[in-house]
């Protein structure tokens, strides 16, 4: 580790991170994964009282980790950390560029990323606020997310695509709900929305905003299409009798 970096990490409240050092594995991912900006991030998130102890990686994707954590109360917080180094930035803007919230963004990493970051929490926002089955968004600073931790004892339910859902034609008809609601009422498209990024907790929880774009986006009924294709077909592969995509499409945005 560099030495500036493990003396930051070292410098850090021994207290409210005893567990994390603790934890030799995560102290591993921990290495490859923060710099120096994101500890002090961390750090300041801390002191909020977001979160007081912090555990192992719950789950790793493409351009970022999910860490769970246990704030001031014992409750669950699900982090998600953007890696900055290692992040697909370009195709990062080439989606903001389209949201019109987002038009404006330099073409510089860190705040490509820090507005990446800030989208999935505003998204998250408005879904939550529209009734949509969403984790409670719970506080953003630059490359870090905390939200609600969809779960029980440290451990997620389980995505839609490990754990088919029991009861196929219920879960179909929830979701159908759920995008529809997040597009009439919260004014977003999930743009990315799959059986990878629904879990089950039993019924459908959406996840994974990053990609979520305000409705006025010019591609926005493109990117609804090209989500409810991927829940059809999903759902048509578990015997569900699901309608005509057009039908479906003119259902959720009344076009």
């Amino acid at each position: 580790m560099d030495g500036d970096l493990g003396a930051l990490l070292r410098r850090l409240e021994h207290r409210k991170l005893e567990r994390l050092e603790k934890d030799s594995e995560t102290y591993k991912i921990m290495e490859r994964v923060f710099d120096t900006s994101t500890l002090l991030t961390l750090y300041r998130m801390i002191n909020r009282g977001v979160m007081e102890f912090f555990y192992g990686a719950v789950s790793t994707g493409k351009e970022a980790n999910i860490f769970c954590a246990l704030d001031r109360e014992g409750n669950y917080v699900a982090v998600k950390i953007y890696r900055v180094a290692t992040s697909n930035f370009k195709n990062m803007h080439r989606y903001l560029s389209g949201d019109p919230r987002f038009g404006r963004i330099p073409k510089k990493r860190r705040e490509i990323v820090h507005a990446w970051t800030s989208r999935e929490f505003k998204n998250l926002q408005r879904a939550y606020e529209a009734g949509v089955p969403v984790p409670r968004p719970i506080d953003c600073e630059k490359n870090v997310l905390a939200m609600e931790f969809v779960g029980e004892n440290g451990v997620p339910y389980p995505r839609m695509k490990d754990v088919p859902p029991r009861e196929p034609e219920r879960a179909f008809d929830k979701l159908v709900d759920a995008v529809k609601t997040l597009y009439r009422e919260a004014g977003i498209v999930h743009s990315d929305l799959s059986e990878y990024n629904v879990l089950l907790a039993p019924d459908p929880v959406l996840i994974d905003f990053s990609m979520g774009t305000d409705r006025a986006n010019p591609a926005a009924e493109e990117l609804l299409t090209r989500d409810l294709d991927k829940l059809t077909r999903y759902f048509r592969k578990l015997g569900v009798d699901v309608p005509p995509l057009e039908q479906l499409l003119e259902e959720i945005s009344g076009v």
